[in-house]
C-alpha cells in the first residue's frame, strides 16, 4: 500500500514538473547576442561558457537555455543540425576565442583557474556567453 502511494506522488510530481514550459526570451539583450551569432563562433562561446561554469562555483551552465537556443537556431539553418559540415571552423574558433578570452580577462582557461571574476565581467556586460551562465543562490 505504501509502494502505491509513493508511486502515485512521484506521477504527480512528474505530472506537475511537464506542465512548466520553457520559453527562450529572445528580446534579453544577451541572449539576442547569442542567437545572432555565426555558428563557429556560436559553439566556441557554448565550449567557454561551459569551461567558465565548471571552474567558477558562483554560476552553473544552463543546459535548458542551450538546448532551448538550439530549438531556436535550428529554425533558422543555424543550430547544430547545420553544425557537421563547420567543425574545422568550429575547433579554429574556439581556440580564437579561447585565447580572446583568457588576453581580456587576464586568465587562463584550464582546471584550477578561477574564472569568477571573468563570469561577473561576462555578466555586466550582458555579453553572449552570459545568456548561458546563471548565478547561483
Amino acid at each position: 500500500m505504501m509502494g502505491r502511494g509513493l508511486i502515485v506522488g512521484a506521477a504527480l510530481v512528474v505530472a506537475g514538473c511537464s506542465q512548466q514550459v520553457a520559453t527562450l526570451n529572445l528580446d534579453d539583450v544577451a541572449t539576442q547576442r547569442l542567437f545572432q551569432m555565426p555558428s563557429p563562433q556560436y559553439y566556441a562561446t557554448l565550449a567557454i561558457a561551459n569551461q567558465v561554469a565548471t571552474n567558477c562555483a558562483r554560476y552553473s551552465y544552463n543546459t535548458e537555455v542551450d538546448v532551448l537556443m538550439n530549438e531556436e537556431r535550428n529554425k533558422v539553418g543555424r543550430g547544430s543540425l547545420s553544425a557537421a559540415g563547420l567543425r574545422g571552423a568550429i575547433d579554429l574558433e574556439q581556440d580564437v576565442s579561447e585565447r580572446a578570452f583568457s588576453a581580456k580577462h587576464g586568465v587562463e582557461l584550464g582546471a584550477g583557474a578561477d574564472l569568477c571574476p571573468a563570469a561577473d565581467a561576462e555578466a555586466l556586460e550582458a555579453s553572449a556567453m552570459s545568456a548561458v551562465l546563471t548565478p547561483n543562490g
